[in-house]
């Protein structure tokens, strides 16, 4: 765990820890390499070698087994072994009544005292356990469980959920002697089985995780130049396509690097090859060895192999005794993990029971205000709103529950994750698996069609009689679905032109597979239409998740009506595998594509008189779909990075190679295209995606950007927009319940203790606590004294967000106190840039304030291509910078 989330457990530590060691397992790979039986044959379960049953979507195999933590040695659960682990671990908690606290240690004398009467709240809680009969009402002996029957009445429900952590308690005694004793000697081990089938890629993204080991199995007896012929692979614009068994390594190696917000982070991968029994067995060990050296080898040095920690050969045709070195494997690189034996805060251990016990009621989805209700009804409780967001963030990172904290999200729990990954794998499947439903199968293929997902395909599906459960909750998962930005409502112009209606049917921009006509993505030259130069976004690391293009393209859908193509009886909706044209308004259509790790853009305007596309439109676009990929990225991809770049006027097809930087664009006014062999006037093509920030006057600036204004960029965008950010995210966490004033006087001994430790200095004691009594002006919080708060003093924005402040704090301390000169080349830009950037806007999506993450958003963009004006603001550092140069020479600057 980082220093962030142990301050922030702190306080919840107060009354007690425990160790927790938790291992989950990805299984990923291409299908038919024997993945499942894999999984099979490390859980000791009995395998038909005949059997060709695919996995469908994820299975999650959840504590399946436990792990000795001594000698490593696996070991298969009893049925009730997760109750057994949960009252286990309560019974600790409640045992402190029996330790007398020792005062004769250093111990803080006001949290001695709050430790006492917890102790003594747990004893009357217990106490009334022992007499109260009725709290066994709904208790199974056998199996330790406290099983609830919920109701739809929400009151009755918490309730309900009251006497149940009453009855948990009661449990704990009643069942002291059956507890295991040593049951903190063993890891619990979750598997996730990924089905192989490219179809199901989209949805995978959403679960992908940091917080694992990934098993990447490969087929040894296939050269990794192979065709996969047997799956339908549609990755972009040009539909459905043959991928070779290097390619979709490649793809889960990119996805997994994908998922880690920190690029010196390293998520282990295991590479296993399977059909081992298909090799020579006189040369087997040889190939084995060549195959691994060589796959290693055409990975080439591309980030992605640090991930690789080790690889291993398997012959799942029968038990092979290199499973026990597999298994042993990941047990090693378990140990090696941050996360291992990481300490948890004891008082959360009654609510995680209650979920358990929803669980074991039936209960799949839950109201966060059911949660907070359960919650303060027990004396051992999570004491603030905070501590329980941490709460469920931890659990969702574990596995055990899928909690969103996004705004549109955060109001749901879903506490059975295998459950809402079969909903959608219900819906977002491969054509494989409706074959076995001849009466949906027509409806199915215009579903692949089109991307229509209409009602009445999903009351087929999801009907009373055959997903009853589903039916039940249909709104709550298609809402999820639509937040998550799987699928789309699209929209429609009113009779007065305006983007109001809805239609009645979804779109599903992952389920697409027709390959984009060519007129679409390159039209022919027409004398009343006029098209703005294709603005790119162009993904480092030649990696672009397609997961992450169809979630933008659903945003899109639920913000622009989809333009349509009429035809003599009907109209199609111009929606394509990886392509979207969108209707901006009567005259001006957008063509949204993507190509490899390339998303383009082009606006195209009709007209008779005036057919130039307007730039304002232009802007708006471009500034919608920014805001919007940074979010996805946000959640789906927090190791993406893109730039900017222009596709060369002169070039009307698509091609990742004709592609000039903005930021050259920006410091020239001319700049050759290397591959048509001419200049490319700088204003006119930058004009269309951003007159805000060029000269009117047609020419760039004649000075080009410096190297010094670049570092001054940088500086603004940390240092003051950076600071604009963390002080709203103070402001809207403190103010719901007292003035900043309050909060800071609350916590005035840890504040002075950080005064102590030279953590804070006395001026920012003097911002905090104004010398002249006047209540304290946000506006002098500067990143460094933020930084420092939210660190030591603040609860918790999750454990992301605190990841993010923190490389905020140590980008600052990077440019500040390790560079040479205030100095920064295009290329160092261009990455702090994207580094920061995609920072400060998922910080920025955490406050309440619409308008100002529109601002945020803007002013992000602002400092990548500053115009004159912009430039001539920023200057107004110039004197800082000048100081900080000059003392550069002379000594470093410590920055907290």
């Amino acid at each position: 765990m980082d220093d962030n989330s142990i301050q922030l457990y702190q306080k919840a530590l107060d009354a007690g820890k425990e160790k927790v060691y938790n291992i989950r397992v990805m299984v990923v790979g291409q299908f038919g390499v024997g993945k499942t039986t894999l999984i099979k044959r490390l859980l000791g379960q009995p395998v038909d070698i005949s059997e060709r049953n695919s996995t469908e979507g994820i299975d999650v195999h959840k504590h399946c087994c436990k792990i000795s933590l001594d000698k490593g040695e696996w070991i298969e659960p009893v049925d009730d072994s997760d109750q057994l682990y949960i009252l286990h671990r309560l019974n600790k908690l409640l045992s402190v009544q029996h330790q007398k606290p020792d005062i004769s240690q250093e111990h803080n004398i006001g949290e001695t005292i709050h430790q006492r009467e917890i102790v003594e709240v747990i004893y009357q809680r217990e106490i009334t356990s022992d007499i109260d009969a009725n709290y066994s009402k709904h208790l199974d002996k056998e199996t330790g469980t406290v099983a609830v029957p919920l109701s739809d009445d929400k009151s009755s429900n918490s309730e309900k959920m009251k006497d149940a952590m009453m009855e948990i308690l009661c449990l704990v005694n009643e069942n002291a002697d059956k507890l295991v004793k040593d049951i903190e000697k063993y890891a619990a081990l979750s598997i996730w089985d990924f089905a192989g089938q490219y179809a199901f890629y989209t949805t995978h993204q959403t679960f992908l995780t940091s917080r694992a080991i990934y098993l990447l199995v490969i087929d040894l007896s296939q050269h990794v130049n192979d065709l996969i012929q047997d799956d339908k692979c549609f990755l972009d614009s040009e539909g459905i396509k043959l991928q070779k068994v290097l390619d979709l390594i490649q793809i889960w190696m990119n996805s997994i690097h994908s998922s880690v917000a920190s690029p010196e982070a390293i998520v282990p991968v295991i590479l296993v090859g399977t059909h081992v029994d298909k090799l020579s067995e006189e040369s087997r060990k040889e190939a084995i060895d060549k195959y691994f050296i060589k796959l290693r080898y055409m990975l080439g040095e591309k980030p992605i192999i640090r991930h690789l920690v080790d690889d291993i050969a398997i012959d799942n045709t029968q038990p092979d005794p290199m499973l026990e070195e597999l298994k042993k494997r990941i047990f090693e690189v378990s140990k090696q993990q941050p996360r291992w034996g990481e300490e948890t805060p004891a008082r959360w251990l009654p609510l995680e029971q209650a979920i358990m016990t929803l669980k074991a009621s039936g209960t799949k989805i839950v109201e966060l205000s059911l949660i907070e209700e359960i919650n303060m009804s027990g004396s051992v409780k999570i004491e603030d709103r905070d501590e329980l967001e941490l709460f469920l963030k931890f659990h969702h990172e574990m596995g055990t529950i899928l909690y969103f904290s996004v705004e549109e999200l955060r109001k749901k729990i879903i506490l059975e994750p295998q459950w809402i990954i079969d909903a959608l794998k219900s819906l977002i499947t491969a054509e494989t698996f409706i074959r076995q439903n001849p009466a949906i199968t027509s409806k199915f293929r215009e579903f692949v069609k089109t991307g229509k997902l209409t009602h009445e395909l999903i009351d087929i599906i999801w009907s009373k009689e055959n997903n009853p459960e589903f039916h039940d909750n249909k709104d709550h998962i298609l809402r999820l679905m639509e937040q998550l930005n799987i699928i789309a409502t699209p929209r429609i112009f009113s009779e007065e032109g305006q983007v109001t209606k809805e239609e009645n049917y979804f779109l599903a921009p992952c389920m697409l597979q027709e390959k984009t006509p060519e007129e679409i993505i390159s039209p022919k030259p027409n004398a009343q239409m006029e098209s703005s130069p294709v603005l790119c976004y162009v993904f480092t690391g030649n990696f672009l998740p397609s997961a992450i293009f169809h979630r933008l393209l659903a945003a899109c859908i639920a913000h622009w009506p989809v333009a349509k193509k009429k035809k003599e009886h009907t109209e199609e909706n111009l929606i394509f595998c990886g392509c979207c044209v969108f209707q901006l308004d009567k005259q001006h259509k957008l063509t949204l594509h993507f190509r490899e790790h390339v998303i383009f853009l082009r606006v195209t305007r009709m007209g008779i008189k005036d057919k130039t596309p307007s730039s304002n439109l232009c802007i708006e676009v471009r500034e919608f779909i920014t805001r919007n990929l940074l979010k996805i990225i946000g959640y789906l991809g927090k190791g993406l990075r893109f730039e900017y770049f222009i596709q060369c006027p002169e070039y009307n097809g698509v091609s990742i190679n004709s592609l000039i930087p903005v930021s050259e664009l920006k410091e020239e006014p001319e700049v050759p295209c290397e591959f048509h062999d001419h200049m490319i006037e700088s204003y006119t093509v930058l004009d269309f995606w951003f007159e805000d920030q060029v000269t009117s006057a047609g020419p760039m600036p004649s000075a080009p950007i410096s190297d010094k204004d670049r570092f001054m960029c940088i500086a603004y965008l940390l240092n003051d927009v950076g600071s604009k950010v963390l002080r709203q995210l103070l402001y809207d966490m403190v103010t719901p319940t007292c003035t900043l004033d309050q909060h800071f006087a609350n916590n005035r001994r840890k504040i002075d203790k950080l005064l102590k430790k030279k953590v804070l200095n006395a001026s920012q004691m003097d911002i905090m606590f104004p010398p002249n009594g006047d209540p304290t002006n946000l506006t002098d919080y500067d990143i460094t004294l933020l930084s420092a708060l939210f660190n030591n003093i603040m609860p918790s924005l999750g454990i992301q967000e605190k990841n993010l402040i923190k490389s905020l704090r140590e980008n600052r301390n990077k440019l500040y106190g390790h560079t040479k000169s205030c100095k920064m080349n295009a290329s160092d830009f261009q990455t702090c840039w994207s580094d920061i950037s995609s920072t400060l806007t998922t910080l920025s999506q955490q406050c309440v304030d619409t308008k100002f993450k529109n601002e945020i958003s803007v002013e992000i963009q602002q400092t990548q291509v500053p115009d004159a004006s912009y430039l001539s603001m920023i200057h107004t550092l110039y004197s800082r910078i000048e100081r900080l140069e000059s003392s550069k020479a002379s000594t470093s600057e410590t920055i907290i």
